[in-house]
């Protein structure tokens, strides 16, 4: 079990110029090693001597819980790589990027996540790692094709810039206790977000006091969106707003349909405490994240309710495909003097080894594309398994779009109106064409048009 480490005196004086200061990064110290096999997959130790070296290992974004970077960094890398010492330091005030550029101080790994190797690429520091990669045999085909094929947002030329250790999942989790105390049967594998919502109004029920929702959405419009199509909200090549057409025109009516529900007022972008605290909410489709928060309470004393998982509602004509679900990533800094090293860290994380680890605790998904990880999911996790956790498989993500620098400009009207809209003081063909002005108009600004 590594230690929390107090250590890092290079890090203290870069970075923060104080001990206080420094405290504030949370620190942690740990063996790890050098050379051998650095494709995905491989496993193994190296008996050769080698100087002790230290990487900085900056959690940036999409980053890992103390007890993720202990079970799936420093367990499999101190096996094997017994001599480089990492030091974390987590995004936070004091050691920003910005902060760590001013100092001088560059990370040798940094967590990513797929729009954020943007930003770090737009300021010279994510390293092209198809070198590395060729030079370690490192095998990117073993990867789930829908994770690696974000590094086709980086660049069109086969380029390598990050590398994904983990992925997030979506589902449509349910309380049993609401369907059974109306006698209704429960959500199955392959709905439609049309039987859903049929399904919905048969379970939007008062019972004495207590009034039952039918429906709450938690994820993005967005990424629902992404059901349909993986066009981003802004063109690359006019930069103009693209979102005034059928698709959103059917997310726009999906979000509404479920608001419209019996019961169901609140349901669209609300939903969490309603299904687990106070659990009057029936359906709750979500990201795998909450299932951390349902198996936190059920550690703490239990959930007090019945509770099961089944696939993400998709729609008719697309069947069979989810929310675009992004990776967790790692990239290397283009600034660092320990590549090489960096390199052989990130490929211990992914070998077949960890990864059945982390597809065993059942928190998030594998990044490589094998039956047998998936097989596993949540094997060692007392909660979960108990789950219907295979239905997380039955909806593949859907493919992950690009974004331009001009996204938030797009969907700060295109959020604003889709509330207009469920709560029914705007049509949806209004509020799509005035969103599309007003992003256009926000565009121009910044193009100093």
């Amino acid at each position: 079990m590594l230690p929390l480490s107090t250590g890092g005196e290079t890090m203290r004086n870069k970075l923060a110029g104080s001990a206080v200061a420094l405290a504030m990064l949370g620190l942690f110290s740990t063996g790890c090693g050098r050379d051998g096999d650095a494709g995905a997959g491989s496993s193994g130790g190296d008996a050769q001597s080698h100087d002790p070296v230290t990487l900085n290992f900056y959690m940036y974004v999409a980053g890992m819980s103390d007890d993720e970077f202990n079970k799936y960094v420093v367990q499999t890398v101190q096996k094997k790589y017994p001599y480089i010492t990492l030091n974390v330091v987590r995004n936070a005030k004091g050691s920003t990027m910005d902060d760590l550029i001013a100092a001088g101080t560059y990370p040798d790994i940094m967590t990513v996540d797929t729009y954020s190797v943007l930003n770090v690429k737009e300021l010279g520091m994510a390293e092209e790692l198809g070198p590395l990669a060729k030079a370690n045999g490192f095998d990117r085909t073993k990867f789930t094709p829908t994770l690696m094929n974000v590094n086709d947002l980086y660049g069109n030329k086969g380029e390598l810039y990050a590398i994904p250790w983990a992925a997030q999942y979506t589902a449509l989790y349910y309380n049993k206790d609401i369907f059974d105390k109306f006698g209704v049967e429960y959500p199955r594998d392959g709905m439609t977000w049309d039987e859903v919502l049929e399904l919905g109004k048969k379970v939007a029920r008062t019972d004495g006091n207590i009034t039952y929702s039918p429906l709450a959405s938690q994820v993005d419009a967005f990424y629902v969106y992404s059901q349909l199509s993986p066009e981003p909200l802004v063109n690359p090549a006019t930069l103009k707003a693209q979102f005034n057409n059928e698709h959103w025109k059917t997310i726009f009516q999906l979000m509404k349909s479920i608001t419209d529900l019996p019961n169901n007022k609140s349901g669209y972008g609300s939903g969490r405490d309603k299904f687990l605290k106070d659990q009057t909410v029936a359906m709750l489709p979500d990201w795998g994240t909450f299932a951390s928060s349902l198996m936190t309470q059920e550690k703490q004393g239990g959930t007090g309710m019945n509770w099961d998982m089944t696939s993400y509602p998709t729609f008719k004509q697309n069947p069979g495909i989810g929310p675009a679900s992004g990776p967790f990533l790692m990239a290397v800094c283009s600034m660092s003097k320990h590549k090489q090293e960096a390199f052989q860290v990130i490929s211990a994380i992914v070998s077949k080894e960890n990864q059945m680890v982390i597809s065993r605790d059942g928190l998030k998904l594998p990044a490589l594309n094998d039956e047998e990880l998936r097989k596993n999911f949540a094997a060692d996790n007392p909660v979960m398994k108990a789950k219907n956790v295979q239905s997380i498989f039955k909806v593949k993500s859907a493919e992950i779009g690009m974004r331009t620098k001009y996204y938030n400009d797009a969907n700060k009207p295109l959020k604003a109106n889709l509330k207009k809209v469920v709560d029914g003081s705007m049509d949806i063909n209004t509020a799509l064409r005035d969103a599309e002005e007003q992003a256009n108009a926000a565009i121009q600004s910044r193009e100093g048009k």
